[in-house]
């Protein structure tokens, strides 16, 4: 377990560095993103620009970059906690609904465990950090 946290925070703290803190969302016309909901609710990011691109030419709008506060505890998409969460409601660990009532109870879970977002380490599921104040869109 111990080793695990450390893996996954490896994943995060290398995605900070790297990106210096710099993630995409690719925004429809109203400034919404795709919104599914896998990892909870809340915003969601991506480190490559690229996938960003896609989704906002997918859905015809714009790509827009944010800067995520340091020192954030991120949940490991594919870790113990999102596992267990999932059985609990019913789920294998690696599946997931876009019902909006499973986005709540996964983000209110972790949140519980003090985590401020989930970080996978598919750029196309990305990173969802659940309270908007901890990002700061930049130019």
């Amino acid at each position: 377990m111990r080793l695990h946290h450390l893996i996954e925070n490896q994943l995060w703290n290398n995605l900070m560095t790297q990106n210096k803190g710099v993630f995409y969302r690719g925004t429809a016309g109203e400034g919404k993103g795709t919104g599914l909901g896998a990892l909870g609710n809340g915003v969601y990011l991506t480190w490559t620009e690229g996938m960003a691109k896609a989704f906002a030419q997918h859905v015809g709008g714009e790509v827009k970059k944010y800067k995520v506060k340091p020192g954030l505890k991120m949940a490991d998409a594919q870790g113990p906690e999102v596992a267990q969460i999932n059985k609990s409601m019913g789920y294998e660990p690696w599946e997931y609904s876009d019902d909006p009532m499973y986005g709540g109870m996964m983000t209110m879970e972790l949140q519980d465990q003090g985590f401020d977002g989930a970080v996978s380490d598919k750029p196309a599921d990305g990173i969802v950090i659940f309270d908007p104040s901890n990002i700061e869109e930049v130019e």
